[in-house]
């Protein structure tokens, strides 16, 4: 009797133990939920201002957290363009999941494709912290690339992500 006294007290004391682990394993994953969690940044000279494209970059963001993979930086076509001077644009929004604060202007090569036509082939680019502000880790930003009519044409014909290829390459910090 006093065996079985013993394991019975052994299996109530091991189950109340796990309770405590796994309340203390859901705290930690909340923890780190809230730590990845991306904020949304301007440049400072936009910073306490609003305007359309900061709302539905922030909208966008918020919609959408699980965009773009844990230590990578990633450029997302927002399925959007925005006209600004007469120039039209393709909203993008570029992320930093890295655990590196990207503070300086960077140089890299888009290409962006959609059902087999090209809409940017090997197109040098520049990430200009004066124009877009740093994006500091686990953070996102509106990034605009400018588009031709032929390459807006394209633009907006994409509905299936299935078929469309973005891809960055040969990343350059100044």
């Amino acid at each position: 009797m006093k065996k079985l006294f013993v394991i019975i007290l052994l299996l109530i004391l091991g189950g109340c133990s796990n309770g405590i682990k796994d309340k203390e394993a859901n705290k930690n994953e909340t923890i780190v939920k809230e730590e990845k969690k991306l904020k949304f940044v301007v440049a400072p000279q936009y910073e306490g201002k609003t305007s359309e494209l900061i709302e539905f970059g922030k909208k966008l963001i918020e919609e959408h957290p699980e965009v773009g993979n844990q230590g990578e930086v990633t450029l997302y076509y927002s399925g959007s363009t925005y006209t600004f001077n007469e120039q039209e644009y393709a909203v993008f929004i570029i992320l930093n999941k890295t655990d590196t604060d990207i503070n300086h202007d960077a140089k890299f090569k888009i290409s962006w494709s959609y059902a087999g036509q090209q809409i940017y082939q090997n197109e040098l680019v520049e990430y200009k912290i004066s124009e877009s502000g740093e994006l500091p880790t686990q953070s996102a930003t509106i990034f605009l690339l400018p588009l031709t009519t032929e390459q807006k044409s394209i633009a907006t014909k994409i509905v299936d992500e299935r078929k469309m290829n973005l891809s960055i390459s040969d990343i350059q910090m100044k």
